[in-house]
């Protein structure tokens, strides 16, 4: 598997922050990169699902267990 191109690192925002903040960075990259979110946010689990069912991107990974959670994401349009 290719090695993500990009981390964005969310701890310490919160919901509204860090969707604003995500989407600002997603708007950056380009087709087909991959982005390695982390958050401590535990709303972010939700809108992250949420933003993928309703955007051009694709939720790849995400490891929710533990604190900071971690989601790649792939840009597809």
């Amino acid at each position: 598997m290719k090695k993500t191109n990009n981390i964005f690192n969310l701890n310490g925002l919160r919901c509204p922050d860090t969707m604003l903040f995500l989407r600002n960075k997603l708007r950056s990259i380009k087709i087909g990169e991959k982005i390695l979110i982390t958050s401590d946010d535990i709303t972010i689990n939700k809108e992250i699902k949420f933003l993928c069912n309703f955007s051009n991107y694709i939720l790849l990974k995400s490891e929710t267990s533990k604190i900071p959670f971690s989601y790649t994401i792939k840009k597809i349009i």
